[in-house]
């Protein structure tokens, strides 16, 4: 699963995650002010000031980045960052628009479901699966006990397994009734 959602992310936002960014102020360029890449070039020539053409630092520029990015999606680790930068993004050395790319929260909705859920599932799965292996192999429930705690657990089992007296009953003898009284 996790192939196929990198790949698609890469055909999906290879390049597209790349902004001009103004270091002095620490903003971003908004669209009207710088569109595309030869703006933002045009900009550092002209202006002489601090401005770059940067990349979000995860990002699906390749299929292992594709990975680290749904790795940071999945343990929904600043998977946020990624997802807005997705829906964000427009064409390649194109300035990110607020929310242009609306459709993108499919693609991350979807992996979620299948990639984050579904493997997490299956991982879990896969342990508990080798622990009953484990278990059937020592041959019961104890197969983390120490041999106290075994002897504890067969103690209380024997203990469980009693069943309680049924009353004494109260005597007759007015006498023997009021020690029984005193006693109980």
């Amino acid at each position: 699963f996790w192939l196929i959602f990198s790949i698609m992310g890469v055909n999906l936002f290879a390049g597209k995650y790349y902004y001009c960014f103004n270091e002095t102020s620490e903003e971003y360029f908004s669209v009207n002010v710088v569109n595309n890449k030869t703006q933002c070039y045009a900009l550092i020539l002209d202006n002489n000031t601090e401005v770059r053409w940067k990349n979000v630092k995860i990002n699906f520029d390749n299929v292992g980045a594709g990975y680290l990015a749904l790795l940071q999606v999945a343990t929904f680790k600043g998977w946020m960052d990624i997802m807005y930068a997705a829906v964000d993004s427009r064409e390649v050395e194109d300035q990110p628009d607020y929310e242009v790319n609306i459709y993108m929260y499919i693609y991350f909705v979807v992996f979620i479901i299948f990639g984050s859920f579904f493997t997490l599932n299956l991982f879990i799965g896969v342990i508990i699966d080798n622990f009953n292996q484990q278990k059937k192999k020592f041959g019961g429930q104890d197969i983390f006990m120490t041999e106290e705690q075994k002897k504890y657990y067969n103690a209380m089992k024997k203990l469980g397994s009693k069943k309680p007296q049924k009353p004494i009953p109260r005597p007759q003898n007015k006498i023997q009734g009021m020690v029984f009284d005193f006693v109980t």
